[in-house]
């Protein structure tokens, strides 16, 4: 694919969306527990972003881990203002637990098939772009 078009297949989405980034009342959201340290859930999220919400390095990810407050956040990035298209939030819940709260856009690759391979990402320790994992809902009632 041509880098023209790479760009085009993410840039018009976006522009075509009229608000571009993540909107606090609209956007899709998830917050979840992770049995893993925050520090080790900032990695695998940085990683995830690269690989998943980077497009090639076209948008930057950008992190931030904080000792102080044991909190950290990844977050992709670019368009007018640096807006946020996708950013996950980890808290500290104590040594070995985590909070997670995943906020994407909402559009292209910043959807919510994301925040589920992200959430599979962090949980099972290995970056994949799709979350192929069988879900935990029980089966519906004929």
């Amino acid at each position: 694919m041509s880098y023209q078009f790479k760009w085009l297949v993410v840039l018009v989405p976006l522009l075509a969306s009229g608000c571009i980034g993540i909107n606090s009342g609209r956007s899709p959201k998830e917050t979840f527990t992770l049995p893993r340290a925050y520090q080790e859930a900032y990695k695998l999220a940085t990683l995830q972003a690269q690989q998943c919400w980077s497009n090639d390095g076209e948008f930057p990810i950008k992190g931030q881990l904080d000792t102080a407050t044991r909190t950290a956040q990844v977050a992709v990035t670019g368009g007018l203002g640096g807006s946020h298209y996708g950013q996950v939030e980890i808290r500290a819940l104590d040594d070995q637990n985590s909070e997670i709260t995943t906020t994407v856009a909402g559009i292209n690759i910043w959807d919510a098939a994301s925040i589920s391979a992200m959430q599979s990402a962090l949980q099972f320790g290995v970056s994949t772009c799709t979350n192929y994992m069988p879900s935990a809902r029980p089966p519906k009632k004929s």
